[in-house]
């Protein structure tokens, strides 16, 4: 089943937080495991918000960072083309969303997702209606 995770719902695969079981649950049945170009930026970003708010060491930062890396290896990144770019912005006129937000809906959408899996409410709400399959993980 072809997945596409955003990064709320992919942040919860490395940090022991709560969803965590259902997405480990989903990235196992996902082929392949699809993800947004700037999704795994977006990651890095987050890891360090959490360090900076100290919710994260900074060895924990570092493993974290080094598994990221070895498991995107096994992720399809959706590449950012011109037809990406329009999907996101027909995305951002359905739903009130954030224009990175955007390009996670269309990466899925351009993939042709079988399932999107977020833990964003707008997002979610914005996949539905673009027609897919979501998975909103609170």
């Amino acid at each position: 089943m072809k997945m596409v995770f955003d990064t709320s719902a992919l942040l919860k695969r490395y940090l022991p937080e709560a969803g965590r079981d259902a997405v480990l649950a989903l990235v196992q049945r996902a082929d392949p495991l699809v993800a947004a170009p700037h999704c795994k930026l977006e990651l890095h970003s987050a890891l360090a918000r959490l360090v900076r708010e100290s919710s994260v060491s900074a060895s924990q930062l570092q493993a974290t960072h080094d598994e990221i890396e070895r498991s995107f290896s096994d992720v399809d990144v959706q590449p950012w083309t011109p037809s990406l770019e329009r999907t996101a912005i027909r995305a951002l006129s359905v739903a009130p969303l954030r224009a990175m937000d955007a390009l996670h809906v269309a990466a899925a959408v351009s993939a042709r997702a079988d399932l999107f899996v977020t833990a964003d409410r707008r997002q979610a709400a914005a996949a539905r209606a673009m027609g897919l399959n979501t998975e909103y993980l609170e």
